[in-house]
């Protein structure tokens, strides 16, 4: 591996690379340093791995994002082509139900509006029409509400970028802002509060479930929180403001128009049918379960409920992309971009995820070997 792929891999981690150092700004004037004199002969092999580590290290792509900013300033090429095949990414991973990679590029575009890259507006716009896909599902004539999972994940995804991007979309384009963040609480409420009646063992739960909310009003719940403390989120690095003098000269440029695929609409389907059909979505779209409380609250390091939600989704990730090369894994875990300290919440997340039904997303054995590595 060359020295430019693996300061690119590296970036925003305490490694050798870097010194062993935790400089942000520092890495990424390094990384874009030797990127940039690799870039004539590289170019799109550069590309390429950017694009790959947005995808498959996204607890890091803030420092992706500034870095394609800072190759967008002197070659504006470039960023156009990245803008271009994030476009086609987001499209296929649509197109194929891919939720991992869908919010990943969600993600990785917010940021790279952030770094001066993409318009604000075209964020807005991708926001736009997964609210609009959201609201024509649930809707009993012009959609079908059995696919409610779908348009549930369409509507997280959204709101798990604002931490990313929230700032810079209430100062730059707060009308539109606000016409998201009305939607989105239409939508609210009018959809299904979702729960699994197979969890409910005993009568006497059944009042409790109902007012129990479920994940989407729990992050719903968490962003509003965010606003009011005003999008400051200690979890999320946000390396753009290091060099906002220089990005803010840079082109940003438009996303094209993406679509969402259609769901077959529900005029006089039967309930057998109804139930298939929403058991179908929940396969394709699976809600995220919250996380097991297991240890006493004064043994968590306090944070905000979006801190929370933010690390669990950084180890998630990492357990996702990294299943199979476990000394990585523990590594990466270990290593989040994070200012406080999170073992019990990893050893949380850790155990939801074997103790998960039917089945854990992963082998055991993998876990297990994971927490070894975490132990030494």
């Amino acid at each position: 591996m060359s020295s430019w792929q693996t300061l690119l891999l590296r970036v925003g981690d305490k490694c050798p690379e870097y010194g062993g150092g935790v400089d942000y700004k520092e890495h990424i004037e390094t990384c874009y340093g030797v990127l940039w004199r690799e870039f004539e002969h590289s170019k799109d092999e550069i590309s390429e791995l950017l694009l790959q580590c947005a995808e498959q290290l996204p607890h890091k792509i803030p420092f992706y994002g500034v870095l394609v900013g800072m190759i967008n300033l002197e070659d504006e090429d470039f960023g156009k082509n990245i803008v271009d095949d994030l476009h086609c990414k987001l499209q296929e991973a649509l197109s194929s139900e891919n939720c991992d990679k869908i919010r990943t590029l969600m993600r990785f575009l917010t940021v790279l509006m952030c770094s001066k890259v993409i318009l604000p507006s075209s964020v807005i716009e991708v926001f736009e029409t997964l609210l609009s896909s959201a609201a024509t599902i649930i809707d009993e004539d012009a959609g079908n509400p059995s696919w409610q999972p779908c348009a549930d994940f369409y509507i997280t995804c959204i709101l798990s970028c604002l931490p990313w991007g929230g700032t810079e979309l209430i100062e730059q384009v707060p009308d539109e802002f606000d016409r998201v963040i009305v939607g989105i609480q239409s939508y609210l409420s009018i959809r299904k509060h979702s729960q699994d009646t197979s969890f409910i063992v005993f009568e006497a739960d059944e009042d409790k479930s109902a007012k129990e909310k479920d994940f989407v009003e729990d992050l719903w719940d968490h962003i509003q929180i965010l606003s009011t403390n005003g999008w400051k989120v200690d979890s999320v690095p946000r390396p753009h403001l290091s060099f906002e003098e220089q990005l803010v000269s840079g082109k940003s440029y438009n996303l094209s128009p993406i679509s969402c695929p259609k769901q077959s609409t529900s005029s006089s389907r039967s309930t057998i049918s109804r139930e298939r059909e929403n058991y179908e979505a929940k396969l394709k779209y699976p809600q995220r379960l919250r996380r097991l409380h297991i240890f006493p609250s004064n043994k968590i390091e306090k944070m905000q409920p979006i801190d929370r939600f933010i690390v669990e989704e950084y180890l998630l990730d990492v357990l996702l992309y990294f299943n199979g090369c476990r000394k990585e894994c523990a590594s990466y875990m270990a290593s989040l971009p994070v200012p406080f300290r999170y073992e019990y919440l990893m050893a949380e997340t850790i155990f939801s995820q074997i103790m998960f039904l039917p089945q854990p997303p992963f082998k055991p054995i993998y876990y297990a070997l994971v927490i070894i590595d975490l132990c030494k």
